[in-house]
């Protein structure tokens, strides 16, 4: 939770009265209290003989306040009924659902008491409006901090802290403070990545409520009207130009043509895209929120690995992912410790699939390779000698041997290993194939994260040691172990949708199916 409003929660002494209450008052309170109370049953909240899925936290809200109102007295609501009302309207500005948090609702009982001349509402009129506000504060909130989902519904593995409670403290201070609005605005995620999804989300809601993107027919007509439309043809350009920075945006082969699937591309509905900026906002909500937040995350669609301190990305390394057969999977984990000149224990669908048939070709392979042979688990391990071995004898079926490739030379590892535990083996290293970096789609690893300044990146993991002690260890050729100080979050997502340092949205295909499986859990909530 941000910390200015833990700060504020202990404000509240200075802003209860000492005054005795009016005993017309305690007997409104008592029996407001004993009607709210039959209104709230375990998960669930009860609207116009309706009971709804209560937004957690809620029973306890009203348990902790002795179940009095929070939002109204006996002349009505406050005012930061109304300031909560215009907050969680817009919500769709986040990407989220205004009606998930029955706005409606809430609107028709305000208007009851707001309207000139209206006979004020019933008791249980004026409870219910105040569940209805308890309940939308808890949940937008706790959609803007957490996400609407917890991301292992849709991902196996995800070893990152879901943030709980606090929301609860967080609305009572909020009322004392009468700083409703200014409380949830405070939980939105703080990343400039999520803040320009935004700012495009508000662009395309209104080119879709002016009608969408105009038709590009097969011989161009409108071409430049839709290109001009999204920001691609600027003044000045060519046509090849604006259809270059088109293609480049949405992933296309950059050839500056009007072909098939460029022109299919253009005439997608605006809708799509729409939905599609939606769910990578949500993905933005997983991550750590607090102005301190450390941590690292490797985007697979851009190839790219952020080192974020503060909150913010602190410095941007090229890196290189899973092929197409080697997908590096969507997951979080734990970052424990670097391995300096680390030692490459080859897994074995790789040994079987690579190294077999070069030993097979060249049985001193394995030796020039700086590659050692085992055989065995356990204390029952044994060194083999490889040139010992028959390998035109040997196959997938009866393949019953370790490779461990010693550091330096070719070790694909290179000079420094990132690890952090996960059930997928994947780790992040260096590499000696520097080359490889200059490539625009950098798809070439059998899963591991390649990164570009493994240097850099341990010196900055790796507090107190610096660039120059570290580079030293490696010129040593020691093979050392460094833990790092405390557990640094990792997180590697596949965006589909995200806005550049130009402000422009780039698009990329779901080839994870991460946004379908999305969308599918989203659909099954119930609000």
């Amino acid at each position: 939770m941000p910390r200015k409003f833990v700060r504020l929660l202990g404000a509240l002494c200075l802003l209860v009265g000492c005054g005795r209450v009016a005993p017309s008052l305690v007997d409104w309170s008592e029996q407001s209290a004993g009607a709210l109370r039959a209104q709230l049953r375990g998960g669930e909240f009860n609207i116009a003989d309706q009971w709804l899925p209560a937004a957690p936290g809620l029973s306890r809200f009203y348990l902790q306040r002795g179940d009095r109102l929070a939002w109204s007295g006996p002349s009505g609501p406050s005012a930061q009924a109304d300031a909560l009302h215009r907050t969680v309207r817009r919500a769709s500005d986040d990407g989220l659902i205004s009606a998930s948090y029955r706005v409606g609702a809430i609107r028709q009982r305000l208007l009851q008491w707001r309207s000139a001349g209206a006979a004020p509402p019933a008791l249980r009129d004026l409870i219910e409006l105040d569940l209805l506000l308890s309940n939308a504060f808890l949940l937008y909130g706790s959609h803007l901090l957490n996400g609407r989902i917890d991301p292992r519904t849709v991902h196996d593995f995800w070893d990152a802290p879901h943030i709980q409670g606090g929301l609860v403290d967080l609305l009572q201070t909020a009322l004392d403070l009468q700083q409703v609005g200014d409380a949830l605005e405070e939980l939105r995620p703080p990343q400039r990545g999520y803040e320009r999804l935004k700012q495009v989300l508000l662009r395309y809601r209104a080119i879709a409520e002016q009608g969408g993107w105009p038709t590009v027919g097969l011989q161009g007509e409108g071409v430049r009207a839709r290109l001009e439309m999204s920001g691609d043809w600027l003044p000045g350009a060519t046509r090849r130009d604006a259809l270059l920075r088109f293609q480049m945006r949405r992933h296309l082969a950059q050839n500056g043509l009007l072909d098939e699937e460029t022109l299919a591309a253009l005439n997608r509905p605006i809708a799509e895209q729409i939905a599609q900026i939606e769910i990578n906002m949500e993905r933005w909500r997983w991550l750590p929120h607090d102005a301190d937040a450390r941590y690292l995350l490797v985007r697979l669609d851009d190839y790219a690995v952020d080192i974020v301190s503060n909150g913010q990305p602190v410095h941007t390394m090229r890196a290189i992912v899973g092929s197409e057969y080697w997908r590096t999977p969507i997951f979080s984990a734990q970052m424990t410790e670097v391995v300096v000149n680390p030692y490459w224990y080859v897994p074995r669908s790789i040994a079987v699939a690579e190294i077999l048939p070069m030993l097979q070709r060249d049985p001193t392979y394995a030796e020039r390779s700086g590659m050692l042979l085992s055989t065995g688990e356990g204390i029952q391990m044994r060194s083999v000698d490889p040139l010992g071995v028959d390998w035109s004898q040997i196959s997938a079926a009866n393949f019953a041997y370790h490779f461990t490739q010693i550091p330096g030379g070719a070790n694909p590892l290179g000079k420094f290993k990132f690890f952090f535990a996960n059930p997928y083996s994947i780790y992040a290293h260096d590499t000696p194939n520097q080359q490889l970096f200059e490539r625009e789609i950098r798809e070439f690893s059998h899963g591991c994260i390649r990164v570009e300044d493994s240097l850099v990146l341990a010196a900055m993991v790796l507090d107190g040691w610096g660039e120059t002690n570290l580079e030293a260890l490696v010129n040593r050729g020691e093979n050392r172990r460094i833990a790092l100080a405390e557990p640094l979050p990792v997180f590697v997502l596949y965006w589909t949708a995200w806005v550049d340092e130009e402000n422009l949205l780039h698009l990329r295909d779901d080839a994870y199916q991460s946004d379908a499986a999305l969308r599918s859990a989203l659909r099954q909530i119930r609000f």
